[in-house]
């Protein structure tokens, strides 16, 4: 994994990660949270056309969670 624009790398943003097991392949990505934020700082085409789409998702876990 690369660094990002704000200088953090693997060692950072591992805190800030879920594994996901599919079909015997363990996979290592961002919690919802960080790839939000993120999505936001990285502030190309792509990851704004995917904004919508992710807060809405954090704002539906996060009323599961209080429910």
């Amino acid at each position: 994994m690369a660094t990002l624009a704000d200088r953090r790398g693997f060692d950072e943003l591992l805190p800030h990660s879920v594994t996901i097991d599919d079909e015997g392949l363990t996979l290592r990505v961002l919690d919802l949270p960080t790839l939000v934020e993120v999505k936001a700082a990285a502030n190309r085409p792509k990851d704004r056309l995917m904004l919508p789409v992710l807060l809405a998702l954090l704002a539906e876990r996060e009323q599961a969670e209080s429910s």
